[in-house]
This record gives structure tokens, sequence and C-alpha cells, in this order.
């Protein structure tokens, strides 16, 4: 629900700043002259597309807060939304706004990746590349590089060495 909701938010976002962007491509004055910044319609689309992400990882973290009753995460999400919107209006100077809303995108990523039952170890390895550079993972079929080892008196599936997030029964 919570992926659907952001993405929703998202995408309703990025729908309405692109026909703003297509009101201003349209007229009566083209954007870059008298010494307005040539890239105007090139970050105005990459800070869309931050936008877009941004609503989706603040959904699973605003929902995420009101299921477990943590209200500095929904603070949180309220103040990045915040910084971000202000952001903005640093855009005549695009590289102010473009680049920490993008710094913060990553950040929440990866805050709703661990949220969402993701493991930090395997952000990290991710990251890194480890997957990309060890060949025999990528040989094998997705049923023989994850096997389940069994279960432990009701426990959460052990994974294989390559993937495990979750030991017996809990979060990492």
């Amino acid at each position: 629900m919570a992926y659907v909701a952001g993405l929703g938010f998202g995408l309703m976002s990025g729908a309405f700043s692109m026909i703003n962007l297509l009101a201003d491509a349209l007229g009566p004055g083209t954007v870059g002259i008298h010494g307005d910044s040539q890239l105007y319609f090139l970050t105005s689309a990459f800070m869309t597309m931050v936008m877009i992400f941004l609503h989706t990882f603040w959904g699973i973290l605003f929902f995420h807060g009101c299921e477990t009753q943590h209200w500095w995460e929904m603070v949180a999400v309220i103040l990045t939304h915040l910084i971000v919107s202000g952001s903005t209006f640093w855009n005549p100077l695009y590289v102010g706004s473009l680049v920490p809303s993008y710094l913060l995108m990553f950040a929440t990523a990866a805050w709703a990746y661990i949220l969402s039952g993701g493991c930090t170890r395997n952000l990290l390895r991710s990251l890194r590349g480890e997957y990309l550079l060890q060949p025999h993972i990528q040989s094998r079929s997705p049923a023989e590089a994850m096997p389940l080892r069994g279960m432990l008196g009701g426990a959460t599936p052990v994974l294989g060495e390559d993937m495990a997030c979750f030991g017996a029964g809990g979060m990492p």
C-alpha cells in the first residue's frame, strides 16, 4: 500500500510538473533568452524525476511511521519534503537545488529499503559491486542462489550465505 500511495503521489507531482514545464515551453517567450540558463528544461526534467522517486520513498517512510507509531519518522518526511521544495527557490543556481535533492533521495532510498525489510549488508555489498564481481553467483539460477536451508522452529527461513539477511527469527 505504501509503495502504491507514494508512487501515485510521485506520478501526480511529476504530471503537474511536466504540464507546467510544457506550458513554459509554448511561450510567449523562450526560456534561455536574455541571460537565462539554457539548462532550464533539462534540470526541470531531472528535478521531476527526483520528486517522483522521493514521493515513493516518502510514502514508504510515512506509512512505516504510522504503523509503528514512530512519529519522528513522519516529522522527518515532512521536514525533508519542505527542504526539497524550498531548495527549488535556488533554481537560478540549479546545482543548489539538484545536488542536495539527489543526495536526500539516495539517503531516503536507503532508509526506505531498510525499513521495507532490506538488509544493510546486502545494500552495501551491492553498492560496492560485489554481486557483479562474483561470477559464481550470476551463473546460478535464482533457486540455486537462494536455497532455503530449513525452518528453525517456526522462525524465518535462513537463506544461503550469498543473500542471507535474516537469521533465526529476526531483523538484523
